[in-house]
C-alpha cells in the first residue's frame, strides 16, 4: 500500500485537533517544531528565548486551530501564528511589559525539544558571524516588524512573494515594496562596513 501524502496525513490530524484529540496535535508540534523553533530564533537571537516563543506559538496554535480553515496549507497557517508570537513579544518587550503567564491546561504543550542552532550551519548562520555578522543583525533587527518580518521569511526562510503573503496577509506588490526597502535600509545603515556594490540581500524573483 503506497505511503499516505504529508497533506492528507496533516488534514487528518488537524480535524482531529480541532475536534479536541491532544495526541493529533502532539503529531503536529512534532512535525513542525523544528521550523517554528527556526523562525523564531531568527528573531531572538538567543536558544532560550527562541525556545519560549517557540512554545508560546505552539500555544497560540492549539488555541486557535479551529480557526484554521485550510485556505492556506497547514505550515503557512503555522508561519503566520509564529510570526506574529515573535512581533507581539518584541511589542511587550519594547514597552517592557511583561509576558502573560502560560495557562495550566495549555502548558504541556510547551514540552518540544526542537534542534538547537549549530552543528551543520547554513550559509546564512555562517555569514551572521564575526563582528560584521552583529552589525547585519543590529541592522535587521533595526527594521520595523512589518518590514523586518518579510526580509527574515524571503531572505533567511528562502519563502516565495505568494507565500509571504500569505504569511503575513498582505498582497504580493506589498511584499516586493517592504522587501524593497528593507534591503535599502539595510544597505545604508551598512554602508560603512561592508565594500560597495551590491544590495543587501538576493537580487529579487521572478514571479
Amino acid at each position: 500500500m503506497p505511503e499516505r501524502d504529508s497533506r492528507e496525513v496533516d488534514r487528518e490530524k488537524i480535524r482531529a485537533a480541532q475536534a479536541g484529540d491532544r495526541e493529533a496535535f502532539d503529531f503536529l508540534v512534532e512535525k513542525y517544531k523544528d521550523i517554528v523553533y527556526a523562525v523564531a530564533y531568527r528573531f531572538a537571537h538567543d536558544p532560550d528565548l527562541a525556545l519560549d516563543l517557540a512554545q508560546d506559538s505552539f500555544i497560540r496554535a492549539y488555541r486557535g486551530i479551529k480557526s484554521f480553515k485550510g485556505r492556506s496549507s497547514f505550515s503557512t497557517w503555522l508561519y503566520r501564528v509564529t510570526m506574529n508570537t515573535c512581533i507581539d513579544y518584541t511589542r511587550r518587550r519594547n514597552r517592557s511589559v511583561e509576558p502573560q503567564t502560560v495557562p495550566e491546561e495549555v502548558a504541556e504543550y510547551a514540552d518540544t525539544e526542537p534542534v538547537e542552532p549549530g552543528g551543520d550551519r547554513s550559509p546564512d548562520d555562517l555569514a551572521l558571524s564575526g563582528e560584521l555578522g552583529e552589525k547585519i543583525q543590529e541592522a535587521i533587527d533595526s527594521l520595523p516588524e512589518y518590514h523586518k518580518s518579510v526580509f527574515v521569511l524571503y531572505e533567511i526562510e528562502g519563502m516565495s512573494y505568494k507565500e509571504i503573503a500569505e504569511v503575513v496577509g498582505c498582497s504580493i506588490g506589498t511584499v516586493m515594496s517592504r522587501l524593497h526597502y528593507a534591503r535599502k535600509k539595510l544597505q545604508k545603515m551598512l554602508k560603512p562596513y561592508v565594500d560597495a556594490g551590491g544590495p543587501v540581500g538576493g537580487g529579487g524573483e521572478e514571479e
